[in-house]
C-alpha cells in the first residue's frame, strides 16, 4: 500500500510542479526521487523491477519513448545499492553521494537508450540546460523529503 501511496502521490505532485514552473525550467525530478525512497526500503529483488515498472509507468503517461525512463530509473535504482554499500544513506553526505552518484547513472541510462534508438535529439552537449536545473533542483529539495518520509513512514534504509 505504501508503494502506491508514494508512487501516485509523486506522479501528482511532477506533473504539478511541471505545470508551476513551464517550458522554461527544468523541474525537480520527484519522480526519481520517489523511486529511491521506495528502493531505499525495499531489496534488490523487489526495487529493482519497481524502478523499471515506476519509470516505464513514467514513459506511458509522459507519451515518450517507452523504456527511457525505465531504464534511467532502473540505471539509479543499481546505483543506489552499489553507493549505500560505501556510504551511510542517513547521513547527509551518504544521501549527497548516492543522490548524485545515482542521478548521473539515471541520465547514462537514458542516454544509453537514447543512443541505442538513435534519437539526435538526446545529444548529451544539448541537454545541459535540462540536466543541470533539474539535478540541482532535485538535490535541493531531496533532504526535505526524505526527512518528510522518515516522518510519515519510518522508511528504514537497508
Amino acid at each position: 500500500m505504501r508503494i502506491l501511496l508514494i508512487s501516485g502521490l509523486a506522479f501528482v505532485l511532477q506533473g504539478f510542479v511541471s505545470g508551476l514552473l513551464g517550458d522554461s525550467f527544468s523541474p525537480p525530478d520527484l519522480i526519481y526521487l520517489a523511486t529511491l525512497l521506495l528502493v531505499a526500503s525495499t531489496s534488490p529483488y523487489v526495487g529493482l523491477p519497481l524502478a523499471f515498472a515506476l519509470g516505464l509507468l513514467q514513459d506511458l503517461l509522459s507519451a515518450g519513448y517507452p523504456g527511457l525512463h525505465a531504464v534511467g530509473l532502473l540505471f539509479a535504482a543499481y546505483a543506489y545499492y552499489r553507493l549505500s554499500r560505501l556510504v551511510h544513506w542517513d547521513e547527509l553526505a551518504g544521501q549527497v553521494v548516492i543522490l548524485g552518484g545515482s542521478f548521473v547513472a539515471k541520465w547514462l541510462g537514458i542516454l544509453l537508450v537514447a543512443f541505442w534508438l538513435r534519437l539526435g535529439n538526446f545529444n548529451p552537449l544539448t541537454l545541459w540546460s535540462v540536466i543541470l536545473p533539474e539535478m540541482l533542483l532535485t538535490l535541493l529539495i531531496a533532504p526535505l523529503v526524505i526527512q518528510l518520509s522518515r516522518q510519515l513512514y519510518a522508511v528504514r534504509s537497508k
